[in-house]
């Protein structure tokens, strides 16, 4: 526990020094209030309430107890409500923090995570994580309040008070048994309910498919396997935290009646009932801290299990940020030796071309020869570990990442659109974009053919991945927002592979228009769509088999010319 109070959950604090001072101080404030007013309790009952008090203490017992309320409002209002505000803020500041990191990780670590996973981490877990705070403060106000309580009750009757020495070893052990025991079932339980929210994540992306094939009942038996698997686990944690309120309630109730018997004999011997009745005012109110106590301890335990989950991502190794701050390209992309894997065979062997600046070059050959993986590496997902890729004469692993994607505009065929206005999805993080080059990017990826008839024209919201656009209409947005960053290469992998032939004519139109003079790197499904570049590149089982221009190729009959007579039989 020390190590997520001072190592973890400590730096989220800091910022609220001023703040959790204000509240520990508050929360002595409501413990020495409780005291008092269970001390007015003896005198309220021995005298106040007596035939023979006169009115002078009634109106001055009334006073006390009104006074004592006034203080407890604002030192009730500032110790909750800053202690929230603290928690809150934490929160948003470890989804910040995750977030953050996120976005940072290499594209290697999305390829093993489960969505669902990530999301209850961020979501769900940084919750309970900042809820260690309260948890914290909580282990700090009940033990005052329990010694204040104590304090009374020895005020009242020591002799009475004895029996709390004798139910206390029983409490600490409910404590120290369920704690354990929580904390144990709580990391299965938060792991369950990233299981959970995975299904639910996969149920709602895959609805096509799910109604394509009629696999819904498939679909809701792997949602409820998860979610029994998480209901079971979440109820071996509730059994153990409810069997320990019944415990402790039975401790406390037999402590209450071991004071009634010890009291008679008390009453013999000069106990008042005002004296009486403020010890077991003090006792019944000791039991309170004792309770929150108990699930503040519970609250730790799941800090503590969030916490674990937390540092897993947040200790994770991010892309490099390192590197040369200013790249330009002028002369050449050269690749030299290439060799890559994914794991456990090569993607790419002994790759080596050199593209010059200005020309249109494309990649083609069957699906898995590694063309898409070298797009991966032009663009910095992963790092090139055998060989070279240098851009003018510069290793791009020796290039800052952000620089190296400057260069390049990409548009591929897993289309991504944000749910938002096409405005919006254009201008992405350029907000100085002046509408005169909005304008310009509509017009030349042919866009404007179609939102010119929408009824709020690039203001239109386009739902979820662009969900109420066709997907021509979607690919002419994603080559209006390469176009619009103006960028020295395009990458376009596959752009038009999904679209039918209509479709594909007018995206290839827009592609064209996009390039104009730029360098472009393509990657062709469509053999028809890269004919006229200056040098095509047939790959096969990740290695070069041939190169040259269209004509060329087919005058080799080689793998070329066959790919050829296949796309046009």
């Amino acid at each position: 526990m020390k190590e997520l109070l001072f190592k973890n959950l400590f730096p989220y604090l800091v910022p609220y020094k001023k703040k959790i001072v204000g509240t520990l101080i508050f929360a002595l404030c409501l413990a020495l209030v409780g005291g008092a007013q269970v001390a007015l309790l003896k005198p309220l009952f021995d005298k106040g309430l007596s035939p023979t008090s006169s009115s002078r203490e009634v109106y001055l017992l009334a006073l006390q107890l009104f006074i004592l309320g006034l203080i407890n409002f604002p030192c009730r209002f500032f110790h909750f409500y800053w202690l929230r505000y603290i928690s809150d803020n934490a929160t948003c500041s470890v989804r910040s923090q995750l977030y953050q990191k996120i976005v940072k990780l290499p594209v290697s670590f999305f390829q093993k995570s489960k969505q669902g996973q990530l999301l209850s981490i961020v979501i769900n877990d940084s919750v309970l994580f900042s809820q260690g705070f309260r948890a914290v403060i909580d282990l700090v106000r009940e033990p005052l309040k329990a010694i204040v309580y104590i304090s009374m009750a020895l005020m009242a009757d020591w002799q009475l008070t004895m029996v709390i020495a004798v139910i206390s070893p029983f409490l600490i052990a409910i404590f120290s048994i369920s704690g354990k025991k929580v904390k144990f079932y709580q990391k299965d339980v938060q792991y369950d309910h990233g299981e959970l929210t995975h299904h639910i994540s996969e149920g709602l992306f895959a609805q096509k498919i799910i109604k394509a094939f009629n696999i819904q009942k498939f679909s809701l038996n792997r949602f409820l396997n998860a979610q029994k698997k998480y209901f079971d686990n979440q109820m071996k944690s509730t059994f153990v935290e409810e069997m320990a309120h019944p415990f402790v309630e039975l401790i406390g109730a037999t402590a209450f009646a071991g004071v009634v018997v010890f009291a008679h004999y008390r009453f013999k011997h000069g106990l008042t009932v005002g004296g009486f009745i403020s010890f077991i005012a003090a006792l019944a109110l000791f039991m309170d801290p004792i309770r929150k106590f108990s699930q503040a301890n519970v609250k730790l335990s799941q800090a503590k299990a969030a916490s674990d989950r937390i540092y897993s991502i947040l200790d994770l190794e991010e892309e490099r940020t390192g590197g040369i701050d200013e790249i330009s390209f002028n002369k050449s992309i050269e690749i030299n030796n290439l060799t890559f894997s994914y794991g456990e065979q090569n993607v790419l062997n002994n790759l080596s071309l050199e593209i010059l600046k200005g020309e249109k070059v494309a990649f083609v050959g069957l699906s898995g020869s590694g063309k898409s993986t070298l797009v991966n590496l032009l663009l910095g997902l992963y790092d090139v570990p055998n060989g070279t890729i240098k851009i003018d004469d510069n290793d791009i692993n020796n290039i800052k990442l952000n620089n190296l994607r400057n260069l390049f505009g990409y548009v591929g065929q897993d289309i991504f659109l944000f749910n938002d206005s096409i405005k919006e999805n254009l201008k992405l993080d350029n907000l100085a974009m002046s509408e005169q080059k909005l304008k310009e990017a509509i017009s030349i990826s042919y866009s404007d053919e179609f939102i010119n008839g929408l009824q709020d024209k690039e203001e239109t919201l386009i739902g979820d991945r662009g969900t109420r656009l066709s997907g021509g209409q979607k690919q002419r947005i994603t080559i209006a927002r390469a176009f619009l960053r103006e960028p020295e290469v395009y990458l376009f992998d596959e752009a038009t592979s999904a679209l039918d032939n209509e479709s594909e004519k007018v995206v290839q139109k827009a592609l064209e228009s996009v390039a104009g003079n730029k360098t472009v790197v393509a990657i062709a499904h469509r053999l028809t769509t890269v004919s006229n570049f200056d040098k095509i590149f047939v790959m096969q089982q990740g290695s070069i088999v041939e190169s040259g221009n269209h004509k060329s190729l087919l005058e080799q009959n080689g793998v070329y010319s066959k790919l050829w007579m296949l796309s046009n039989s």
